[in-house]
């Protein structure tokens, strides 16, 4: 990705046309990085529910009181029903890097929360494509446009892998079939 940064703000967000995969291709998600960054509706700071669920009325607390309260409802939760009460979710995507694999897995198996995966996104597919195919290695997209037949099964590569695209189209222009 290519930022363009002014007075200290970014300004602009595009991919980077050199990338061999991505091709200065990115996804409607990431191209909306700086609406989301500067969003007058994004969280700042932690929040405590005042109102019944789903009424939208919360109210701006400080990060000792949240930390705090987050770590006495653990504590209850884990006493009273066993640490595999507490079920760690993280979102992967574009931030993977900095949401998993870090100090919060120490944190959680200290707890001695459940144990999975830590993503709903991908973990049918892992175990599918297991199932179905053995390890999970994927053919290099760059050899893409040298293969004969190229079979997209239970996906949808427009939608769900759009970097693979530019590929298979290539392959397509070549003269190969695809489904």
């Amino acid at each position: 990705m290519r930022i363009t940064v002014r007075d200290g703000r970014a300004v602009r967000v595009e991919g980077d046309p050199t990338h061999p995969i991505t091709r200065g291709f990115l996804c409607v998600k990431v191209n909306q990085y700086i609406e989301h960054t500067y969003s007058d509706r994004r969280v700042l700071y932690p929040h405590r529910r005042v109102g019944a669920k789903r009424s939208g009325r919360f109210a701006r607390i400080g990060w000792d009181e949240a930390l705090d309260e987050i770590a006495a409802r653990f504590g209850r939760i884990a006493e009273e029903h066993g640490g595999e009460a507490i079920l760690p979710y993280s979102y992967s995507g574009t931030l993977g890097l900095l949401n998993n694999y870090s100090m919060d897995y120490r944190f959680f198996h200290r707890l001695g929360a459940s144990l999975l995966d830590r993503t709903i996104c991908t973990a049918a597919a892992d175990v599918g494509y297991r199932y179905s195919l053995g390890a999970k290695y994927g053919p290099d997209p760059e050899r893409f446009p040298d293969a004969k037949l190229i079979i997209c099964w239970g996906t949808n590569p427009v939608t769900s892998n759009p970097h693979l695209m530019p590929f298979v189209k290539e392959a397509r222009d070549r003269g190969r079939n695809w489904w």
